[in-house]
């Protein structure tokens, strides 16, 4: 988006890019089978490229870290700096134990099953029994990459901070991972927390239906594994052997809250633990801090009154009217 916006408003454009092939989240972070999403992005990203007044620099890195420094790249000539790398840090619950052994990001799986390197070089350490922190469709690609495609996975455990009715995957997506849903197990799940829906005014039945009532999706014969879910649980720490290798996820079961229409989930302080040996966190990204732009709390700090005379303000108002109130990062 920010070249073309440059583009279209008359300016030359030099997109550096960390990796060699453009396309950032469009390339690596789809799943591989989607094609046409592929092709229809590749599509879009070659024709920004061919543009006359865009020069492309892949596999070059930009950050304290990198190839170039933010403050090198501002002693070019620029007249602006734009920063379009999106949230490349991980998200951490810290828990004890999350740098033990077959605990891994999100990231080193999609990006592994995506060939970007240097992340298709390293070896997943995955064992039988994986468990899946988040319920997004993060969740949906990756469960469906070790179900279908990793024979040695034998059973897939999602673990959902609150319940059912929270859900955050697309029901297009779930369709993707269904063969592979224990049913029964599911009722069983579902039915396990009937109080604690129902003293939320969720309706149990109605749940019921809305995940189980398809169910009819037949399971590859090669894929073996299964999916469960694991609702209302909260991650605590991670149990690990002598050899600091994960066997088990602590979690504290959770109990729902509304407040003001909102439904929220609190600890119980009764613990549960699920004996896995891989644990994969999909609970989002944050913004990395080594790139060099001012940071606090998670985020960077951005400028709340932009110039207005800034043309690169002006140009992405007048060019791309949903960024018309978006606060561009000091310093760059």
């Amino acid at each position: 988006m920010a070249p073309r916006n440059s583009l279209e408003a008359g300016a030359h454009v030099v997109l550096f890019n960390r990796d060699i092939k453009p396309g950032g989240l469009a390339e690596y972070g789809i799943f591989p089978t989607k094609h046409k999403m592929k092709q229809g992005l590749r599509k879009q990203f070659r024709a920004i490229l061919a543009h006359p007044r865009l020069d492309y620099y892949g596999n070059c890195s930009i950050g304290e870290k990198g190839a170039l420094t933010l403050a090198d790249v501002q002693t070019l000539g620029f007249d602006a700096l734009v920063v379009a790398a999106g949230a490349q840090g991980t998200r951490q619950l810290g828990i004890p134990g999350e740098d033990a052994i077959g605990v891994m990001h999100a990231k080193d799986v999609v990006y592994h099953y995506n060939h970007l390197p240097p992340f298709s070089q390293r070896a997943l350490p995955l064992g039988k029994r994986v468990a899946i922190v988040g319920m997004g469709n993060v969740m949906i690609d990756i469960a469906h990459f070790l179900l279908r495609l990793r024979a040695c996975v034998e059973e897939v455990v999602v673990v959902a901070r609150r319940g059912p009715a929270e859900r955050k995957y697309d029901a297009k997506e779930y369709r993707y991972i269904e063969p592979f849903v224990d049913q029964q197990a599911l009722q069983h799940e579902i039915l396990r927390l009937r109080p604690r829906l129902e003293a939320v005014g969720q309706d149990v039945a109605v749940l019921m239906a809305e995940m189980t009532g398809n169910g009819q999706a037949t399971r590859p014969p090669d894929c073996p594994g299964r999916l469960t879910f694991r609702f209302l649980a909260s991650p605590h720490r991670m149990l690990t052997d002598a050899a600091g290798r994960v066997r088990g996820l602590a979690v504290e079961e959770n109990r729902l809250v509304r407040q003001q229409g909102d439904v929220s989930a609190r600890g119980t302080g009764e613990y549960v633990e699920l004996p896995v040996d891989t644990v994969i966190f999909a609970i989002g990204d944050r913004v990395d801090e080594s790139l060099g732009l001012p940071y606090a709390r998670g985020q960077f700090v951005t400028n709340p009154h932009p110039d207005a005379a800034d043309p690169l303000v002006s140009a992405y108002q007048t060019y791309d009217p949903i960024l018309s109130g978006t606060n561009f990062a000091s310093g760059a």
